[in-house]
């Protein structure tokens, strides 16, 4: 609690620094939803209205969404939070954020009012953001939740989230950056600390993330512990037993059958290239990515060898050859003989998808697909990266003929 001498003197400092760039701030005030919003004049000039006009809209739909999903007990704690809405800034990002101190507040020039509450500087790429994070003001406001109903210091939410950080499991996940945007693979947001961890969570639990987990089912299955938290710090009625806080579980190896095979294909150029042999009509050994179709270079058998470790053969040339990773990081078939160049590991990564490493270059190099801005079809082992997804591998089982 501050004392109202040190309240006036903040309120000095700030006029201070914005008298020497640009006027005192002054707002026009709104109730929406139930919600107080302070509206920075500016944005209300002639200029700048429509799109302020627009994201007042928006923002009305995204509080209204609030108050349909989040429960009534939550919602009156949530509408104490005062909402306002700024121009950008020089030389900052436009952004939405919770001001939990007033530290860096007065550092970067916001008025002192706003402590505690939400400001939105990205009026003008608000609709954008909305495609891209369709419930981002509730991610604000469970920064709000989290520090003035349930505490930054909350036990439960510190322990589920050190038992995330162990366990890796949001190390390397999808991230969705809005429509006909590539999608990517990267350590998420949520691992930046225990109040991203909660809010991140929060958007997946009540509408849709923009990293993996993307929704509620996918929480549960990837962070059950964390599901069964929030569900209780949000207040949301249960039908059974809540489940008590377990440590993410990364994706399990699958068993493959090496009586099968399979089909190789990567999430950069997707289903309609597989990994085949190419048919050179000299040593056919040559690992390369083709056009989808039914060759027996495209068919994998993938061998159980010792310590978790798989041989990679194809039907074509069968189990005497084997791929290897050869001179310059290039695999190749060759002849199968028992050494640690030839044995794979298949990492899995979230939704199915898998990592190839050998024993002898360990997991610091990936099976990857070399970019040339040509054909882009040339396999390597090249440094393993979480955002390639030249290194993330579907493994399809392929339909034998007497299959239905």
């Amino acid at each position: 609690m501050h004392s109202p001498k040190w309240l006036l003197l903040a309120a000095l400092a700030f006029a201070c620094v914005a008298s020497a760039a640009s006027p005192v701030p002054t707002y026009q005030t709104q109730t929406i939803e139930g919600w107080t919003v302070r509206i920075d004049d500016r944005l209300l000039a002639a200029a700048n209205k429509p799109a302020t006009d627009k994201a007042l809209v928006l923002l009305a739909a995204q509080l209204k969404e609030v108050v349909r999903i989040v429960p009534a007990g939550p919602v009156a704690q949530l509408r104490k939070v005062t909402l306002w809405l700024s121009p950008p800034y020089p030389n900052e990002p436009e952004a939405a954020r919770y001001h939990a101190g007033e530290t860096w507040m007065l550092q970067n020039g916001r008025h002192p009012a706003m402590v505690k509450s939400i400001e939105f500087s990205n009026v003008f790429i608000f609709e954008k953001e909305t495609r891209r994070m369709p419930v981002f003001v509730l991610h604000e406001l469970s920064h709000a939740y989290h520090d003035q109903v349930l505490g930054w210091e909350h036990a439960g939410l510190a322990a589920v989230y050190a038992r995330a950080m162990a366990s890796k499991s949001y190390d390397c996940v999808e991230r969705w950056r809005g429509p006909e945007v590539p999608k990517t693979f990267e350590r998420a947001y949520a691992m930046l600390d225990v109040g991203e961890y909660f809010a991140e969570n929060s958007e997946a639990l009540f509408g849709r993330n923009d990293f993996y987990p993307f929704t509620r089912e996918e929480l549960g299955k990837h962070d059950p512990g964390m599901l069964a938290l929030l569900q209780q710090l949000w207040q949301l009625p249960t039908t059974t037993t809540p489940t008590p806080p377990t440590t993410p579980t990364p994706p399990v190896p699958a068993a493959f059958d090496a009586r099968c095979y399979y089909r190789l294909t990567t999430l950069w150029q997707g289903d309609g290239m597989s990994l085949d042999i190419l048919n050179d009509g000299k040593d056919n050994n040559v690992p390369i990515l083709a056009r989808t179709d039914n060759p027996a270079g495209q068919m994998w058998k993938l061998t159980p060898e010792a310590n978790g470790f798989y041989r990679l053969t194809t039907k074509w040339r069968g189990t005497s050859l084997s791929l290897a990773n050869g001179a310059g990081n290039r695999p190749l078939l060759v002849k199968s003989a028992a050494v640690p160049e030839q044995r794979w590991k298949l990492i899995p990564e979230p939704n199915g998808i898998y990592r190839l490493t050998t024993q002898a270059q360990g997991d610091a190099l990936s099976l990857d697909i070399v970019n040339d801005s040509r054909a882009n079809n040339i396999p390597i082992l090249s440094k393993t990266g979480c955002n390639d997804s030249g290194q993330l591998w579907k493994v399809t089982p392929v339909p034998t003929l007497h299959e239905p």
